[in-house]
């Protein structure tokens, strides 16, 4: 089977995440935490999500986390 999540794995940052993608936050392999990237650093190291149900976090790209960008 074939996926159509764009898989971001970088060790430093997450430069290809925009505001406004809706993205999967999974720790091996379980979506830990989804939503809408609301803001992130310039740097690319840092992501605010808002979940659908209300709830917004801050991530660090040190915190372990592999960040997939759902097609919208």
């Amino acid at each position: 089977m074939t996926s159509t999540t764009s898989r971001v794995k970088s060790p430093v940052r997450w430069d290809p995440v925009e505001t406004g993608d809706l993205v999967e936050l999974r720790r091996n392999g379980r979506v830990a935490f989804s939503g809408v990237v609301d803001d992130r650093t310039d740097d690319g190291g840092i992501v605010w999500v808002t979940a659908p149900a209300g709830g917004r976090r801050l991530f660090h790209v040190a915190d372990g986390l592999d960040l997939a960008v759902v097609p919208a």
